[in-house]
């Protein structure tokens, strides 16, 4: 109990040291958060422009497309904002030897690493997200039940999760590649799908988002179900995605750092 205490201590002073890091100079962080908005918006205006020329994507009118990218922006912006440092991984720790540091210390490395960097200034990515979710919501007529808020909830809390997981095992492939940051890169590109109906996809891409790179149900498979567009029990399927996809992360972590020799390995 002691333990858990002092775990959450470190936590709240990590999460302050952030806070103060984002607030020490303004001007930086709303630039910061200006082009990250900006990055996101282009985003945005590039698949709505598509579904307006269409008429839609794939069955998907304007107002299911807010929905589905909403659902995926928002892991994302999560991520961004409080774990964004598994992204340090190879650079920082592996070869410049940050992981000498964290490893003396009395406290699990991996909330160390993740501790180490927060973009405060993605939630205003995290708040635009809400706000396309929100309007998407009413005008396709999505009953505002307990259960549909529920289940939102539940996406926020798990896509985080599986989307975070899926870049820390890309990113501790730095362990025993030099340059496994371009294959964590490359996954980043391919998350682009998620924003996207994926059935308008060849089946190999379907494939690849669904069972290999699960971003399907951090922004699609989600989606479809608020929509009434899949049977698919996804209350059920997604924690289980994302606890299977944060255990594989998990193996690969433990893995790279049991066979951590300091610099360069």
């Amino acid at each position: 109990m002691r333990r858990l205490k002092h775990y959450i201590d470190l936590e709240k002073a990590y999460l302050r040291l952030g806070f103060y890091t984002f607030t020490e100079y303004p001007l930086d962080s709303v630039l910061w958060a200006v082009s990250m908005l900006a990055r996101e918006a282009t985003g945005f205006i590039g698949v709505i422009l598509i579904a307006k020329t269409l008429g839609g994507l794939g069955g998907w009118n304007f107002y299911a497309v807010c929905i589905l990218f909403a659902m995926a922006m928002i892991p994302d912006a999560l991520g961004q904002s409080f774990m964004d440092s598994v992204w340090n991984i190879g650079g920082t720790y592996i070869r410049k030897g940050g992981f000498d540091t964290l490893m003396v210390r009395p406290a699990p490395i991996l909330m160390q690493l993740l501790g180490q960097r927060f973009n405060m200034q993605a939630l205003v990515t995290f708040t635009t997200a809400i706000l396309i979710l929100v309007y998407g919501w009413i005008h396709a007529g999505i009953a505002l039940t307990v259960g549909n808020i529920l289940f939102v909830l539940e996406c926020i809390i798990f896509g985080t999760l599986l989307n975070t997981s899926v870049y820390l095992f890309f990113n501790s492939l730095n362990f025993w590649l030099v340059q496994g940051s371009d294959i964590a890169n490359l996954v980043l590109t391919l998350r682009q799908f998620a924003k996207y109906p994926l059935h308008i996809f060849p089946q190999a891409i379907r494939f690849t988002m669904t069972f290999v790179i699960p971003f399907g149900f951090i922004g699609y498979y989600p989606a479809a179900w608020l929509l009434g567009k899949t049977d698919l029990n996804l209350p059920f399927i997604l924690p289980a995605a994302a606890l299977i996809t944060a255990a594989a992360a998990g193996v690969i972590w433990r893995f790279g750092i049991k066979g951590y020799n300091s610099t360069g390995t």
